[in-house]
């Protein structure tokens, strides 16, 4: 392009597009019609653990003939020694739940090759699907997206990150439905090691293959309290995104999730009896003829949360959840929880009382993965979650949960040990 005193002149535009959609039609992010959305997890092999899907025949000796009665009505084939016989059930359907967000269904999703002289192959990916009951936007089908993932990254105990992301739109060109693969420009999920705290199918919470019906009233119910559960959910991730990395910051965060839940999942308020309730009230307006200042702000606020359920409160009361089911695994949890609250309010508030803080600093992680594992093991628990039966197996290291019970009983030993001091 020619430009001024007839130098050439030349344009160029960053662009940096939130998704990349490919296909053969175009997406219009106000309108809806998104009719499913379909997509992978780093551990759906482990959590949908179907290994009598796919596999090999022992004896195929004996069926051979069997099988190759198709082929042979084409052309001899000659059967040897050692035949080979691999197969797939042809149950692709793994499980399917309705749910407030639309149908969430897991397939199996073979490939494989016609065979030949270079031999076969037959790979399988396990692929989640969300399917609204009417087509909606672009964002909420993503935001759905992101739910099931989160609630997958619980069951899984790590951060799960999202791959081959696929849209099924409304639109029908030469009487195909339209489907789109979708790129995002910055990824949702795990970073670093995919090796590391890889989950073990013995030791997940939930088992949709031998217990669907405990899956279905899991996931049904998990979706449906998340609206209210979004925020605090997301900040447990984060928390468990740091896998092996522990320190101050992540105890307060862990801490923080319980201040953040919703009404419904923390102790009621408690209506003060008449003369404290009168007092408080006598207080807050001799507080309140003050001049605004950061004292007198901080006393009037005070004041007016008596009742009200403090941190303290929120965490024991999840503590209770998971001790009506596991409590004889895991004694003195409330204590644990109670003094990880303050460790927390050290790093908050800097004042500690009569709490020695010096004589915790080696629990910190203990801690830190007590409050993750009451948040989120109370969380299942209420979503129909079968923890008795899940203590009572054998476990390894393979979970959050189950890594925290293998450690449970010499890190309290330590807590005991740090108090008598």
């Amino acid at each position: 392009m020619t430009g001024i005193n007839g130098e050439d002149s030349r344009y160029h535009a960053s662009v940096f597009p939130h998704y990349v959609a490919i296909g053969r039609s175009y997406i219009k992010p106000d309108q809806a019609h998104i009719s499913s959305i379909q997509f992978t997890t780093s551990d759906l092999t482990t959590l949908f653990y179907d290994f009598d899907a796919f596999s090999s025949v022992v004896d195929a000796k004996s069926i051979i003939d069997t099988v190759l009665q198709e082929r042979r009505r084409i052309r001899p084939v000659e059967a040897g020694e050692r035949p080979q016989v691999l197969y797939f059930t042809g149950k692709d359907c793994i499980a399917e739940v309705s749910t407030a967000i639309g149908k969430v269904s897991v397939h199996h999703c073979p490939s494989y090759s016609m065979g030949g002289p270079t031999g076969i192959f037959m790979k399988n990916r396990i692929v989640v699907s969300i399917d609204p009951e009417s087509p909606i936007v672009f964002d909420e089908a993503v935001g759905r997206m992101y739910d099931v993932a989160n609630f997958l990254s619980v069951v899984a105990g790590r951060v799960q990150s999202i791959e081959h992301v696929h849209v099924t739109t409304t639109e029908v060109n030469d009487d195909i439905t339209q489907s789109l693969a979708i790129h995002p420009s910055l990824s949702w999920g795990a970073e670093g090691e995919i090796e590391k705290n890889k989950p073990h199918p013995g030791d997940v919470p939930l088992d949709p293959i031998r217990r669907y019906a405990e899956f279905d009233s899991v996931l049904t119910d998990w979706i449906s309290r998340h609206s209210g559960w979004r925020v605090a959910r997301s900040r447990y991730l984060e928390c468990i995104r740091q896998e092996n990395k522990y320190g101050p910051d992540r105890l307060v965060a862990a801490a923080n999730m319980f201040d953040i839940l919703p009404i419904d999942a923390i102790p009621l308020v408690n209506e003060l009896p008449k003369d404290l309730a009168a007092t408080r009230d006598a207080c807050v307006d001799l507080f309140s003829k003050h001049a605004r200042g950061i004292d007198r702000d901080s006393a009037l606020s005070s004041l007016k949360r008596l009742g009200k359920p403090s941190l303290p409160k929120k965490v024991n009361y999840r503590v209770s959840i998971v001790a009506s089911k596991l409590g004889g695994r895991f004694p003195d949890l409330d204590l644990v929880a109670s003094t990880a609250v303050k460790c927390r309010n050290y790093f908050v508030h800097g004042s500690s009382g009569n709490f020695d803080y010096s004589k915790m600093d080696p629990l910190v992680p203990f801690f830190t993965n007590a409050l993750e594992f009451i948040f989120a093991t109370s969380d299942l628990i209420e979503s129909g979650w079968d923890a008795q039966r899940w203590n009572l197996e054998m476990h390894g290291w393979g979970h959050s949960f189950a890594r925290f019970r293998s450690e449970y009983d010499a890190s309290l030993a330590a807590l005991r040990r740090a108090l008598a001091k």
